[in-house]
């Protein structure tokens, strides 16, 4: 039996014959009344499908803060911009340590379009920081938003809709959605003149040729949140943390099926066609197409590192240190720092691209071991 997004879905099909890739993402995911992000339950932690950085340690937000401390120090206002609030563990875990540090921001907004992860969040908020409840503002889009300080994509970037594409005959073809006998299936199309322009931006003018068969992702949306922040960002810092490759690594011909993921009840899935807006649907972030679309902007990029490295030049070791835990603590502090930090866990899958506009500070976050070349 069909639920409600997959008969909206099919509606929306049978009137347009298909929609691109994109446009399923898109519904499965954001759907105002059935999208994943919108509707379901539980999405982060145990009980949900996935975990981020910010809910296995505080410690994450906290070194954030550190380059926050670094920026306000040149600025007569101050606030911070987080995309996408998750489950409030990166407000809270910021908030909290500069309170500590008498540093709080003039304001913190997070962007959210769901209701229920807003809702969700201001309870959160509220319980953690009653006294400074009201910092933080939530918007559902950057239309009045103005920042001087910090913006913040944690796996941001990694779930917004893309397309798909591959070769087949050397020629490039785009991925489509169509019914068939009230069931989804895949159909490809020749690609546009003008997606075939913008993936050769994505290759960063690198020589990178695809064999035959051979399947990836291009995202269509960065460019349009590349300027959107670029917009509401008077001065100040931008941090996209996310999973992903610079354009070399993210188009290498062993990839040959994509990045594109799903996720349900903490498992890893290939079909975006099975639980529909029950699961997560995401692709790997292509740091290399962000920093050419950063290139028509007033945003500069400053620095490109693992995330293992952006936390190292942020103190993580100091703080770690500087906590008291007792000993079942203490081992199970050093497991999330593990699971944040090393490089088979989130320390180097996750990469940080560093943006700033309109300020001139040396930044601690690309201080070592920045890889802007390989960009």
């Amino acid at each position: 039996m069909k639920n409600h997004l997959e008969k909206y879905l099919l509606n929306k099909i049978e009137l347009n014959q298909k929609i691109p890739f994109s446009d399923f993402m898109n519904l499965s995911l954001y759907h105002p009344d059935y999208g994943y992000y919108t509707n379901k339950a539980s999405i982060f932690g145990d009980q949900g499908d996935f975990i981020t950085s910010p809910i296995t340690s505080s410690i994450f937000g906290e070194c954030i803060s550190n380059e926050f401390i670094n920026i306000i120090r040149s600025q007569k206002t101050s606030s911070i911009l987080e995309l996408g609030g998750g489950d409030g563990s990166l407000a809270i875990s910021i908030l909290k340590y500069l309170k500590k540090d008498n540093s709080l921001p003039d304001k913190y907004i997070i962007l959210e379009i769901s209701e229920n992860l807003i809702n969700y969040q201001q309870e959160r908020v509220k319980k953690e920081l009653p006294d400074d409840y009201n910092i933080v503002k939530w918007v559902t889009n950057l239309e009045d938003v103005k920042i001087n300080g910090l913006v913040i994509a944690n796996e941001f970037f990694d779930a917004l809709p893309t397309e798909r594409f591959r070769v087949k005959n050397s020629k490039l073809e785009t991925l489509h959605i169509e019914s068939n006998n009230q069931s989804f299936d895949y159909i490809w199309d020749k690609s546009s003149d003008d997606f075939v322009n913008e993936l050769s931006r994505a290759k960063n003018n690198h020589n990178i040729d695809f064999p035959d068969g051979y399947i990836s992702e291009l995202n269509l949306n960065n460019s349009k949140w590349i300027n959107l922040i670029d917009k509401s960002m008077e001065s100040g810092v931008l941090f996209i943390i996310d999973y992903g490759y610079h354009s070399q690594e993210y188009f290498l011909h062993d990839r040959s099926d994509g990045t594109l993921v799903c996720v349900y009840q903490h498992k890893s899935n290939f079909d975006p066609l099975s639980n529909i807006g029950n699961q997560d649907i995401s692709s790997f972030v292509n740091f290399s197409h962000l920093k050419n679309l950063s290139i028509n902007t007033d945003l500069t990029v400053s620095g490109f590192l693992s995330q293992s490295s952006f936390l190292i030049n942020l103190n993580i070791l100091e703080i770690y240190q500087s906590k008291e835990y007792d000993d079942d603590e203490a081992l199970i502090e050093s497991n999330k720092l593990k699971n944040i930090l090393l490089p088979n866990t989130m320390g180097e899958l996750f990469k940080v691209l560093v943006m700033q506009k309109n300020i001139d500070i040396k930044l601690k976050s690309t201080k070592e071991f920045n890889q802007m070349k390989k960009l």
